[in-house]
Order: structure tokens, then sequence, then C-alpha cells
């Protein structure tokens, strides 16, 4: 832009110079045409006198007067009009018509000589003079002519050229005009910048740049000549850029310098030197003068504060007069102001922390004979939108001082939940408080915020300070944080950091310090270390009987220590002899040490004990000595006594608390070790079993009884590991709360005798007698948790059996306790005739997870441990209760109850539900989609041999179009969770579009119920290894219908199937997902 600027200017005077060569050039052109014009008239006016002349020789000659003089001068002109003549002063003219004419005038006249000289011999009369001459004639006019022609081109020229340096002189002209205007431009400019130069645009002052040509002047300042400079500098800048912002900070420096100028005398230069800083140059004055012009400017800006007390002015001043110094310069000046600036600026900030100290302490004492007692308070100013903070609490959040407008932000954001804060914000705006905060009406404020399973309470109190005009000053805004009734102390380290934080608080807060001290402490003596005195001591009131303080002062240090020794405790003794003589002290103190503590027990006055705190705080003081004359350095020692005992039963009470959980810890961390060592143990028995009935049949092919026998003792095996893991699954469940209670009808006696049924297997293999006694029961049909229920019976039954004696036996009853109001209550009881159990283990141990009595009191065969932990939980969950009798060597008897309502349906069909259930699959359609050709081998077994028809798909998609090219063919299908390709939930998804049939597994599920109908609604159960609520949950959002946990048990998919088919085939509508 630079460039191009200057470019621009550069062309006007290129122009101009252009055009003055064009005018020089045209003016020069314009004097020889005019030059030639001229020339051109005499050229005419001879050419008219060669005819006039001629004329006249003929007439003479005509009359015998010879006129050869004449003819001289008509030959001199027409040589003259041909070639020139300096004589004639006739120019040549460039014209080849005129030139010609004239030589054809030349020759003519040359033979009109001839004729006139043959006239003076014959006479005229005998010649053809007459003719020849008004041939000569005619031919001079033609000349003429043509001379006149080329002087009228010549004038034409010179018109054109007058018009050419007419344009010229216009433009020049013009060009002059706009480089007149460009200067007069420059010049306005000039004066602006030169002002902007030396002016500051914010305030209107001298700026920087003429403070510093001022202060720059090399010349020394004359002796006589009185000069001070002074300088300002704001203070608090900082602070209202940070608190409210850089548009305030720069009005609050523009009003200081329209106030320092209003102030200052009006002859004397007040200037801006930059940021905060300004500078003032006094001529004429002493220090009198000088000091009085500063206190009038201080009042001025006093007296503009007051009246303006949202933006109140702080600064410091220091001058230097040039007669303290010898020959100085401007810049010795302003470097002698500066130095006794910041000398007024250190006593400033002195006066103003104290001010703002005893500020502090007022209003604190003004907030405590309110009677609050805040845990964090600050000190608001309502009209510059400030705080600063009076106590900070642990709690503490906000910085020491700021924008109120922001704290009160942070405060809304930090203390309340999302929505709470809007409100508590808006009741804490400015504005709000104005209106609402009167000196009898403190604003209050509760709040509260939940942090994970915390909540955490508070209030908010806003105390009315002050008022100007009318409008809210000053106040104070507190907060209190409230501790939950039922919130326990495990950290004993927060009731004595908040101890420890009111102390501080008590120190700082307070305005005499041994008032202080005796808040902290019960009791505050000083000590002469250096002479072993003890001066004084300051005890609260009813401390001095319960410490023994009872002493006269003052006397030796050592000589007290010696006999409050005699009350210590032997055990606190060395503690108490850190710090139980002044040389001890004196030593500790030349080491580096400033303050030693130790704790330590007395014994009181009525034969207690009390633990007590004693704290000594070593300085030095100088004195000096009226005796000796000189100073001397004496060490003074400040010690507390506190009463600690309330700490020490705390403490005590935690160590309880921390040892009994310790034990606890313990004793989970070795029944965890022993429940690892346990399943170490028993999965790899029955998985050596496996391997090796898997060896021997390998080995005995042929052998068919062998063989049978092989597979039994592999089932057994595989059932035993599958218990296994069960129990730990369970408990897991049970612990984490995913286990789902589903409530449906069922049929007493018949899950009883499943449950018995689950367990024959053991009972054959122990050789043990299970009794079961006939229920004495009138409601069999009921409404609760079957599949909870025999679980409970199954680990109850297994328990026995496991800590049986071999050829036992075990007993099992139900009784029907009561009916009232649709709800029917059981007891169920085994029976057994074991090893039993110590009364310490039932009490204590039987229901914790991995726990088992001693090995050596038990049989050979161990489990988890994990049981009777999942028999305790399932009964809490299902509002059950248990009892256990037991005694070791005969055996254990459980006793449990637990509520169910009673199912209404009729009993034909409860008969057809339990038809339902003892069915087989014939006739039944069944797609099994299955990606592992195991698993699909051992499904389609089981499918099979209960007479349902398979049709077989290795992955989603191909299950899909299976469903789409027969909507109406399967009955059912079975999905597995976890394919490749497309996934259970994906092909349910699919098939939910178009069919109408039940599913169960996961992965293609979604495409299938994507599917048109009927093919959307078959019945899709899902089949997988994803033993979890979110599993289940997953699969029945899919549009699955039902859910079975791998390993698959063939009677209960019978069971499902069954019951899916037979709904499906009660509606028309298209099946939906089970209700979660």
């Amino acid at each position: 832009m630079k460039k191009a600027g200057k470019k621009n200017a550069y062309i006007p005077r290129v122009l101009m110079m252009v055009l003055t060569t064009v005018l020089i050039g045209v003016i020069v052109a314009i004097m020889q045409v005019v030059g030639q014009i001229q020339g051109t008239a005499r050229v005419v006016n001879y050419a008219g006198l060669v005819r006039g002349e001629t004329q006249r020789i003929i007439k003479l000659e005509n009359a015998s007067l010879p006129q050869d003089g004449m003819i001289d001068d008509v030959t001199s002109f027409i040589a003259g009009l041909r070639f020139g003549s300096k004589e004639l002063q006739l120019v040549r003219l460039n014209d080849v018509n005129f030139q010609n004419k004239m030589a054809e005038l030349s020759d003519e006249f040359e033979t009109l000589k001839k004729e006139i000289q043959l006239v003076r011999t014959v006479g005229c009369y005998q010649t053809d003079i007459i003719q020849q001459s008004e041939d000569f004639f005619a031919i001079c006019d033609e000349a003429t002519g043509l001379a006149a022609a080329y002087s009228q081109r010549r004038a034409t020229i010179l018109s054109y050229l007058e018009n050419v340096a007419a344009a010229d002189i216009v433009a020049l002209v013009a060009l002059i005009a706009l480089e007149l205007f460009h200067a007069l431009q420059f010049a306005a400019q000039n004066r602006v910048l030169q002002t902007k130069v030396y002016k500051d645009e914010a305030t209107g002052l001298p700026n920087k740049n003429k403070c510093e040509e001022l202060l720059n002047r090399k010349e020394s300042i004359p002796a006589e000549e009185q000069v001070a400079v002074c300088v300002f500098d704001l203070n608090n800048l900082r602070t209202i850029n940070n608190t409210m912002g850089h548009e305030k900070g720069d009005e609050y420096i523009r009003n200081f310098a329209q106030e320092l100028r209003t102030a200052a005398p009006e002859d004397q230069f007040v200037g801006r030197d930059g940021g905060d800083e300004f500078l003032m140059i006094l001529r004429g004055m002493d220090h009198a003068a000088v000091r009085h012009c500063l206190q009038q400017i201080r009042q001025h800006i006093l007296d503009y504060s007051a009246h303006h007390p949202e933006m109140p002015m702080s600064y410091a001043v220091g001058y230097g007069l040039s007669t303290d110094l010898e020959g100085p310069t401007m810049r010795e000046l302003f470097r002698e102001a500066d130095k006794n600036m910041y000398i007024d600026k250190n006593r400033a900030k002195m006066e103003e922390a104290d001010v703002q100290h005893r500020t502090n302490l007022a209003m604190l004492n003004f907030v405590k004979k309110q009677g609050y007692h805040f845990s964090s308070c600050m000190y608001c100013d309502a009209q510059q939108d400030r705080y600063r903070t009076l106590r900070a609490g642990a709690e503490t959040f906000l910085a020491a001082d700021g924008n109120y407008t922001g704290a009160a932000e942070q405060i809304a954001w930090q203390l309340c939940e999302a929505g709470q804060r809007h409100a508590l914000r808006d009741a804490l705006q400015l504005a709000n408080l104005q209106q609402v905060l009167k000196p009898d009406a403190p604003l209050v404020l509760e709040f509260q915020r939940k942090d994970e399973d915390t909540i955490h309470r508070g209030r908010l109190t806003a105390l009315y300070g002050d008022a100007v005009d009318g409008k809210l000053h000053h106040f104070v805004l507190g907060v209190e944080y409230f501790r939950d009734s039922d919130e326990k102390i495990v950290n004993e380290r927060k009731p004595l950091t908040q101890y420890y934080e009111q102390v501080k608080q008590s120190i700082l807060e307070s305005g005499d310090y041994v008032d202080a001290l005796m808040q902290m402490a019960e009791a505050v003596y000083t000590v002469d270390l250096t002479h072993d005195s003890v001066e004084n001591i300051f005890c609260r009131e009813g401390a001095r009987e319960r410490i023994n303080a009872k002493v006269e002062v003052p006397c030796s240090y050592d000589e007290y220590c010696r006999i409050r020794s005699d009350l210590v405790s032997p055990d606190t003794r060395e503690n108490f002899r850190i710090m139980d003589s002044s040389a001890k002290m004196l030593e500790r103190y030349r080491n580096g040490e400033r303050q030693v503590t130790v704790e330590y027990q007395e014994t009181t006055a009525d034969g207690g004990h009390i633990w007590l705190q004693k704290t000594m705080l070593m300085s030095e003081d100088t004195v000096y000595d009226r005796q000796l004359g000189h100073e001397r350095t004496i060490l003074y020692g400040i010690t507390l006594l506190k009463d600690t005992s309330a700490f020490h039963e705390k403490d005590e009470q935690e160590n309880r608390r921390l040892e009994a959980a310790y034990q606890a810890a313990d004793f989970e961390s070795k029944a965890k070790t022993e429940f690892l060592n346990r399943m170490s143990h028993d999965v790899r028995t029955p998985i050596n079993g496996i391997m090796g009935m898997l060896d021997i049949i390998r080995s005995h092919r042929d052998d068919e009884a062998r063989v049978d026998d092989c597979l039994q003792k592999i089932q057994l095996s595989a059932s035993h590991l599958q218990a296994l893991v069960n129990d730990v699954l369970d408990m897991s469940k049970l612990k984490s709360k995913e286990t789902t209670l589903e409530k449906v009808p069922f049929e007493l006696t018949a899950l009883l005798k499943e449950a018995a049924d689950l367990v024959d297997a053991q009972l054959i293999e122990t050789g043990i007698t299970h009794t079961r006694h006939k229920p004495e029961c009138s409601h069999t049909h009921l409404i609760g948790c079957p599949v909870q229920l025999r679980q409970i019976m199954v680990n109850l039954l297994s328990n026995a059996i496991k800590y049986n004696r071999p050829n036992g036996r075990i007993d099992t009853y139900t009784k029907e306790l009561s009916y009232e109001n649709g709800t029917v209550w059981y007891e169920f009881t085994i029976s057994d005739t074991g090893v039993g159990m110590s009364e310490a283990f039932v009490k204590n141990e039987l229901f914790r997870p991995f726990t088992q009595e001693k090995s050596d009191a038990r049989t050979q065969y161990k489990g988890t441990g994990l049981g009777m932990s999942i028999v305790k939980e399932l009964l809490n969950k299902l509002d059950g209760s248990i009892q256990v009798s037991s005694t070791l060597g005969q055996g254990t008897t459980f006793a449990f109850r637990l509520p169910f309502a009673v199912d209404t349906q009729d009993e034909e069909t409860q008969a057809l539900i339990s038809t339902d259930k003892s069915c087989k699959l014939a006739g039944v359609q069944v797609l099994l989609v299955e990606d592992n050709e195991i698993n699909m081998e051992i499904a389609e077994f089981y499918l099979t041999e209960r007479g349902a028809a398979v049709a077989k798909a290795w992955n989603g998609r191909e299950a899909v179009e299976k469903v789409k090219a027969e909507p109406r063919r399967f009955d059912v299908v079975l999905m597995d969770v976890m394919m490749p390709g497309m996934d259970g939930i994906r092909t349910t998804m699919k098939i939910r579009e178009t069919s109408s049939v039940p599913i169960i597994f996961l992965a293609a599920t979604r495409e299938i119920r994507a599917l048109p109908y009927p093919a959307a609604g078959v019945p899709i159960l899902a089949m997988t290894a994803q033993d979890t609520r979110e599993a289940e949950q997953e699969c029945k959002d899919a549009g699955m219908n039902d859910y079975l946990a791998k390993p698959v048990d063939p009677d209960r998919m019978a069971e499902k199937i069954l019951h899916w088919t037979r709904q499906q085939a009660e509606t028309s509508s298209p099946a939906q997902p089970a209700a979660t």
C-alpha cells in the first residue's frame, strides 16, 4: 500500500514535467511560426513591391526614362524572395510552388529586362513590352497569392499551436493546483500526526513521546531555576482490570487524567508517561509550594473518590526538585521522583493493608455479634462489583479477591445441582441484593449438591453492611456446610483439619494475639529461656484447676518442669523430658528448631488422667539493658498447653475400628485364598476324570458296559464342573444385584420333585437315602420365583449330600404355615445325618462367602464355599428367612420360610399347563441357527430326540434366507448370539419384519424381525453363554422372545419351545418380544 501511494504521488509530478516540456516546445514552435509569418508578410509585401516597381519601370522606360537602379532593386527583390535576404530582412519560404513560381518570375524578369533594352533601342512601339509586362504581372500576382497562401497556412499552424499551448497551460495549472492541494493536505496531516505523536488519545494529555522529549533534554537545569518533576503511579489498576475488565481500567486511567489536569496548575505541564504513570513538571516552586500543590491534588482526588464510591482513586506520588541536586538534567530529576514515588507507594500499601485488616476484623466481629459461624465468608463491594475473602475454610474454592458477579456464578455452579443453579445465581445478583437486602433482613439461601452417593447441604447468608445514597455499598456473604447426621467420620484427619482450621482462623481474625492463643490452648505462658524464667501464665476459665497450673510467677522454668514431671505418667515421661529445661530448648534453637511439640499424659487433681499437648514457639528479641548500657539478645519461648484427651479417645476408637476392619479384611483374604486352593483342586479333579474316562473309552470301544459306565462318570464330572461354575456366577450376580426375580405360576409338588431329581445322581453315587415326606399343604398352585426356590433346595440338598456320612440319610419336609389375603407361607426343612457344624461356625461363618468348616471335620468332597452364601442372598431377595441347628458328629437341619401368592387359575388350566410342560416336541418345526459344529450337533440331538423336525442354518444370513423362502414353515427359531457375518440380533430384526415365528439366539434377530409377516412373527429364542442381565436384555430389546443360557438344559429348552409355540398358536398376530 505504501509503495502504491508513493507511485501515485509521482504520477502528477511526472505529468507536470512532461507538460512543461511540451509547453516549452510549443512556445518555441510558436515563436518560429510567428517569425515565419512575419517573414511571409514581408515576402508578400515585396512580391507586391516587385509588381509595382516593375510597372513603374515599364512606364518610365516607355517614356524613355531609363531606370537601371530600379531594375537592379527589382532584381535584388526577386533574389531575396527566392533565397532570402538579411539586408532586405526576407526569409526564404519553404514552399515548392512559391519557389517554382519565383524561378519562373525571375526568368520572366530576365526576358523583360531584354525587352526593356530593346525598347531603349527601337522604342516601345516596336516591341512586345506591354504584352510581356502583362505576363510578368500575372506571374507576379500568382507568386503573391502563393506567398499569401503560405502565410495563411503558417497562421493556421500558429492557431493550432496556440490551442495546444493553452490546453497544456490549463493541464499544467490543474496539476499545480492538485499538487498544491496535496501539499496543503499533507501539511494538515503532518499537523495531525504531530498532534498524535505528542497527544495521548485515551486521556487527551501529552503522551509518552512528549514526556520523553522533555526528559531527554541534555542541558542541565540552571541553579537559579526551580524545576520539580512529579511522578504519579495509579494503584489497583491490575486489580480493576482483572476483576472489572479492561474497559473499566481504561475508564479509571481516563478519569484520573482528567482530575489530575483539573487539580494541577493550568500553566504547568501534565502528561501521561505510559501505562498507569503520569508526569507533572512544576516550575518556579520550592519544596513547600510543591508539597502544597500535591496536597491540593490529593484532596481533590479524595473528594472525587468520596462522590464516586463505585471506582475510588488511589495513587502514589513522588517528586524531585532541581535545587536538591547539583546541575541536574530532567532525566535525573525523573529518577529522583520515581524513587520517591515507590517509597510513597510502599507507604500507601502498608496503610491500605492496615485499613483493610482493621476493616476485616471489624466485619468478622460484626458477623460474630450477629451469631453466625461461617465456614467461609467474603466482604463484597456492590458499587465496584468486587469482593475480598474475610475467612477461607478448607472448602473454599474462590480466589482471595476478584469480581463479585463472576464469583456469584462460580458459587452457584459449585454448590448447587443443575436444577438449582439458575435460581441461586439470580438471588445472588447485585440487582436483586439491592432490592431485598436490608439492615434487619439478611438473605438466607439453602443449597444442596449430590456427589456420587453423598448429598452435600449448606446455607448461604448475605448480611447488610452499609449504603451510599440509598444504594447498597458493602455486604458480607457467608457459607455454612452441614455434615449429615448419618455420615460417619472414617478419617481421623478430618476432625483434626477442621479443628486446626478454626485455630488458624482464630489467630488470624483476633486483634489480640494473647486472646487468640487463649482460644487455641488451655493455657499459655511465656518463658525467658536465656535466664530460665517463667514470666507469665494465662489460663482459660476453669483450665487452671484441670491442668494443675497453680504456680507463682516468675519462677525457674527448670524447677517448674521438675515439679510437673511428678504428675506425668511413666510411659509418657520421656516425651515430657524432651523440653523440660531451658538448656535443652536453647540447644534446639541453636540447631535450627523454632517450634517443639510433645504430648504426654498427666494425673489430674481428682485422680483422673488428661492428655496434654505442649508446644513451645521460640523467637529472639533484642532489648536495651539500661544497667549494662547496651543491647543484648534474649530467647523467648511461648508455651501452649492444650487438652487433647478427646482426640486420644477418638484415636483409640479409630484404632479399634481399623483393627476390626483389618481382621475382617484379613479373614476374607484368607478365605478367598482357601477358596482358590479348593477350586484349583475341585476343577482339576473332574477334568482329570473326564480325560481319563475318554482314554478308557478309546481303549474299550467294543465293551459297551464299560463305555456306558465311563459316559455316566463323564456326565457326573461335567455336571459337577457346571455346578462349581454356577455357584461362583450366582454369587457374583447376587453381590452385583444382577439377579432378576421373575414371579410366574408354578406347581409346588412338581417343583419339589424336580429339585429331588436333580440330586438323584449324587444320592445314587454316595448311597445316601433321601426320604421326601408328604407335604402338609392346601395350596400348591402358586405364583412366585420357582427358579430361585429350586436353586435353594438343590443347594441345601447338595450340601446335605456333600457333608453326609456314607450310607447316611436325608429327610425333607414341606409345611404350609398360614394363608391370608391371597398369600401363603411355607416352611421347608432339610435334615441330614452328616458331620455337623460347630455352633461358632454356624453363628459367624456359615453364610459368609468362601468359607467351610475345618477340612478334618468334613468329608473329602469339597465345594466352592459359596452354596450357603447363595442361599442366604436368595432368601433375602425373596423376603424369606432361614434357621440352622447343627451338632458336630450328628447332623444338621436347615429350615427356611418363604411367602408365595396363590394362583387363582382353575384346575383345568393348571392341568393344561402341566400337560404342556410334559409334552414332547412331535410335529414342531425348528430352525436351528448355530455356527459351531459341536453345538449344532448337540442341539440337533436334543431336539430330534424329543420329536422335533430340525432345519439347520450355519449363520445369520442363511437363517434369514430360509425364513424368507418359507415364511410359514417354522414354528420356532433357536438363534446363536455371536455368529460371523450377520449376528443373531440383526437376523432377528430382519425376520421380525416378515415373520410370525419365536427365536432363541441373538445376532441375526434384527434382520429376521425386518422380514414381512408372517416370517417376522416367528418366536426367536436366544442361546448364549453370556448369562448376564445385560445380555438377556439386549436379546429381548432386539426382538427375541426368550433366553436360554449355555450349557442348555434339554428339558428346559423343550419347555420353552412348547410355551412359545402354544402361545403362537393362540394368536394370529405377530409375536411380540417378552416383557422385561
